[in-house]
């Protein structure tokens, strides 16, 4: 790739490997990543400008907001439904 005077790594980590992946994932149709160990990925952009970078930034960081609440509900159900099994 050609050097670009704008640029940033971002680097994502997470205790639990399976959200991580599912974190990772969700960026696969936005840009590649880079897996670093099981807990922990990166990704890296390149701009020609600052506001496209900016933009570039926050459409992947969105991205990951909204697979970061969806792995958080789904986790969330979970336990609600182990903790109703138990007083059954």
């Amino acid at each position: 790739m050609a050097e670009t005077p704008f640029s940033l790594v971002c680097t994502i980590q997470r205790a639990n490997a399976a959200d991580i992946q599912a974190m990772r994932d969700s960026l696969v149709s936005e840009t590649e990543s880079e897996s670093i160990d099981a807990n922990t990925f990166s990704f890296q952009l390149h701009e020609a400008n600052a506001k496209d970078l900016r933009a570039m930034w926050n459409t992947r960081i969105r991205g990951l907001i909204a697979a970061d609440e969806i792995l958080q509900a789904i986790e969330s159900a979970g336990s609600s439904t182990k903790d109703d099994s138990k007083e059954a």
